[in-house]
């Protein structure tokens, strides 16, 4: 290590050749002193030789020196600038990094705000899905309760036959099929032993209802054909976002979009059965006003069969479907919720 740091100056050309001079001096003094070369006289050129020899000797010794010195502050001011090219390199390298991880910073930031962002448009459509959907639940419930009404009617005390053409436990979803729907030979049979069919006042009442029940139908038809949509364009439920933003949406890391997913496709079916049950309704409402209308004598095994078959089908649907609408608006408004507390979604 010491050599390695003598070196640099050993090739400096002032040390070089001071030591050249000085080795040169000393071999001819070495010279002299052995006798080699014989002594001259103290004569005027023995002086000049002797100062020659003399001041050689001390020239090759300051030539080293000055060698030396020389090489020192070279090497000195090498070191220093070194040393500046080093901190300068170090401090760039520092600044370079720096501007990276700020430029980072700032992408990742971005990155946030854009996945934010695209949030919160899944959030917007979602809104706009739990609309509609709150409007198909609106609309469900008039459709219950028109169901409620029409099945109360039918079953109206006071006309002693109906309750016998309509039992309740027909309407009771809490009784198995196989136990609740009733048979028609043996309710027709039931009616024929009880004797009204041949009361005339009952069957009087039951001409007159019948007339009723047959016009408040034709209103309930009106209303719930009003609620149709068939061509699906009054009840839709939008997918645009989450289908044409994909590639934005795949890069969402901040939130689990799973439930969102999930949302689409309950929701494309949610749409899917509530035609199926608006559909299924109407043709229960055709079924029973021809049930009672009197002009057709429909009210037959076969045509009680029928509509009783039918009521029970209709009411379960109508329940189903109200529970799995409920049930998907609660998940939505949950998953909104989520987002709120997650400060993802904006305040609607």
């Amino acid at each position: 290590m010491q050599f390695e740091k003598i070196a640099p100056y050993l090739k400096d050309p002032l040390v070089l050749i001071g030591f050249f001079l000085f080795l040169a001096f000393l071999f001819c003094r070495y010279v002299i002193k052995q006798g080699i070369v014989p002594a001259l006289p103290p004569t005027l050129g023995f002086t000049i030789l002797r100062t020659i020899l003399l001041y050689g000797f001390i020239l090759g010794l300051l030539l080293v020196a000055l060698g030396f010195a020389l090489k020192y502050r070279e090497v000195q001011a090498g070191e220093r600038t070194q040393a500046a090219q080093v901190a300068e390199t170090r401090r760039k390298n520092e600044a370079d990094l720096a501007d990276r991880q700020k430029q980072e910073a700032l992408a990742a930031q971005r990155d946030v705000l854009e996945q934010k962002a695209q949030v919160d448009r899944l959030d917007v459509e979602l809104n706009h899905n739990l609309a509609v959907a709150d409007q198909l639940r609106k609309n469900t419930t008039v459709m219950v309760g028109e169901f409620k009404t029409l099945s109360r009617i039918v079953r109206t005390p006071g006309i002693k036959i109906l309750p016998i053409l309509f039992p309740e436990k027909n309407i009771d979803l809490t009784i198995p099929d196989d136990q609740s729907i009733n048979n028609a030979d043996q309710t027709m049979d039931a009616l024929g032993a009880s004797g009204l069919l041949n009361d005339q006042l009952e069957m009087q009442k039951v001409t007159a209802v019948a007339g009723a029940i047959s016009r408040t139908i034709q209103v309930t038809l009106s209303t719930v054909q009003s609620l149709q949509d068939p061509n699906g364009t009054r009840y839709v439920f939008s997918d645009s976002v989450w289908k044409g933003d994909q590639a934005a949406i795949e890069k969402v890391i901040l939130t689990d979009l799973t439930p969102y997913q999930v949302s689409y496709g309950d929701l494309e079916l949610l749409r899917t059965n509530y035609d199926i049950v608006a559909q299924h309704f109407v043709e229960y409402l055709i079924d029973l006003q021809n049930f009672f209308d009197p002009s057709k004598h429909l009210i037959t095994r076969d045509s009680l069969r029928k509509i009783l078959a039918t009521e029970r089908y209709t009411e379960s649907l109508l329940v189903t479907y109200t529970k799995a609408l409920i049930k998907e608006m609660d998940q939505i408004r949950s998953l909104r919720s989520k987002l709120s507390a997650q400060g993802h979604a904006p305040q609607v």
